[in-house]
């Protein structure tokens, strides 16, 4: 992960020019490194039991680290590694044909040495502040440890959880995710 300090403008041309992941939060671009295969594991796997979940359930949508969330009353566009939307996507548009979604119902982050300060830090106040979101899931990829962040019904107050074992469930919503699919294929 590199971080170089630019305006959100500096931000929009870079995004239009390149192809790999970019964010920009407080004045800075940074872009993204490669992930880990145990990371892109992960991602899929978490992908993969949303699609399950979430079939025949037209009223969410999900989506990878491609689709950024934007966050107009902070200006900062992050790019989690999966996010859901409940109901209509709310879109800001950066440019023709780049566009970041502003209303996502859960967003999920692998969480790497290289990001681990940042996701926990500033990403998560930031993630936290967006009133839609409901859930937010940090997968650690070395071992088997999920913190699920859950938004308190009626509040900005949230209340996390940590799983640390295959044979236990995540609640998300109406939605129940078995540790064990997480980590299939990794352990």
């Amino acid at each position: 992960m590199h971080r170089f300090s630019a305006d959100y403008a500096t931000f929009i041309d870079v995004l239009q020019q390149v192809e790999y992941p970019v964010e920009f939060e407080d004045g800075s671009i940074i872009i993204m490194s490669i992930a880990s295969d145990h990371h892109e594991q992960l991602v899929a796997n978490l992908l993969g039991v949303l699609f399950v979940c979430l079939k025949g359930n037209t009223e969410y949508r999900r989506y990878g680290s491609n689709r950024h969330v934007f966050m107009e009353h902070q200006v900062k566009a992050y790019a989690p590694d999966v996010s859901v939307v409940h109901g209509i996507p709310s879109i800001h548009e950066y440019a023709p044909g780049k566009t970041a979604h502003t209303n996502p119902w859960m967003v999920a982050e692998v969480i790497s040495p290289s990001s681990r300060n940042r996701d926990f830090g500033e990403k998560l106040q930031g993630y936290k502040s967006i009133a839609s979101l409901q859930f937010i899931i940090y997968l650690e990829q070395d071992r088997p440890f999920v913190t699920l962040f859950e938004r308190m019904p009626g509040t900005d107050r949230w209340k996390s959880t940590d799983f640390n074992d295959t044979n236990q469930d995540l609640q998300v919503g109406a939605f129940e995710i078995q540790m064990s699919d997480l980590y299939q294929g990794l352990l």
